[in-house]
């Protein structure tokens, strides 16, 4: 899998990954792809995911050929945008739902998302759940690993948002299995 992480701290706001792809048994290091990013910049929106490759690559197509507009500036804005896409994504990219036997309240889009933009830092997680974040968060395999390692960093007086979240990439990376370096990083400035 993988593992995405964003981190706000004082007026910056980071967003990073690792660049390891694997399917099945098989690793697809940065080494071999152009494409490795597993987040992508969308009218000053960074979206990151992990999971199903296929689900960024998607998510992006969609955004970029979509009629409507999508606004991620606040939570509320967020969900409802959440919900034009899934509705999107089921209807133009073939999107097969969760697993119906299971008890699910809702639909699955199988996707999970970390957002980060001027407005703040939000995870939604496949059902379409938002939350918006106060400091930090990671998602995917390595997400435990990057937790707590920006946990204990995060009140650090010597270290930026960008710095927390190059730390958390490096401790997933380091001891989950899925994740590898190098890491993609980028930053926002907040007023």
């Amino acid at each position: 899998m993988s593992v995405v992480v964003v981190v706000k701290k004082g007026k910056e706001i980071a967003i990073a990954s690792d660049t390891l792809t694997s399917q099945g048994q098989t690793k697809f290091s940065s080494k071999y792809k152009l494409n490795r990013k597993k987040f992508f910049k969308h009218k000053g929106t960074y979206i990151g995911s992990v999971g199903k490759s296929m689900s960024k690559i998607m998510l992006k197509h969609a955004l970029t050929n979509q009629k409507h507009t999508i606004n991620f500036n606040g939570y509320d804005n967020v969900y409802s945008s959440m919900l034009e896409l899934h509705k999107l994504l089921k209807d133009k990219y073939y999107l097969v739902p969760g697993n119906k036997k299971l008890e699910q309240t809702v639909e699955e889009t199988k996707m999970h998302l970390l957002i980060a933009n001027k407005s703040g830092i939000y995870i939604i997680s496949s059902d379409r759940y938002v939350a918006e974040l106060t400091t930090f968060w990671a998602i995917g395999s390595g997400a435990n690993y990057a937790l707590g390692a920006m946990h204990h960093a995060y009140n650090k007086k010597k270290y930026s948002a960008k710095d927390i979240a190059k730390i958390g990439v490096k401790a997933a990376c380091e001891f989950d299995k899925s994740c590898a370096l190098p890491m993609d990083i980028e930053t926002i400035k907040l007023k």
